[in-house]
């Protein structure tokens, strides 16, 4: 009888194995379509629950930090520079101003 190499040896077991691959592999995605089936709708509510709770705790560490005061004074000056210097820009070279003096 003669010897096979470690090429041949190879070959072979690989050969073999292709056919069970394919066998684990189907049978682990009917069980997996069977079980996502069954606990699809749990692992939605899990994921809307984990999202839910997510935002909620980065909102309430920001709003009860030092930091949202300070975030919303800036906010507040941002928006009213921008309506002043469009009003400035914008809005001033077609209306005339009004006043409250008469």
């Amino acid at each position: 009888m003669a010897e096979k190499s470690y090429g041949q040896l190879l070959t072979e077991g690989i050969v073999r194995a292709i056919p069970w691959a394919i066998v684990f592999s189907l049978a682990f995605l009917i069980t997996m379509k069977i079980f996502m089936g069954m606990l699809g709708h749990e692992v939605k509510n899990a994921i809307d629950l984990t999202a839910k709770t997510a935002v909620r705790t980065s909102m309430n560490t920001v709003l009860s930090s030092e930091v949202f005061p300070k975030i919303k004074q800036n906010t507040k000056e941002a928006i009213e520079y921008t309506v002043n210097t469009v009003n400035r820009e914008l809005v001033s070279q077609y209306v005339k101003p009004i006043s409250g003096k008469k």
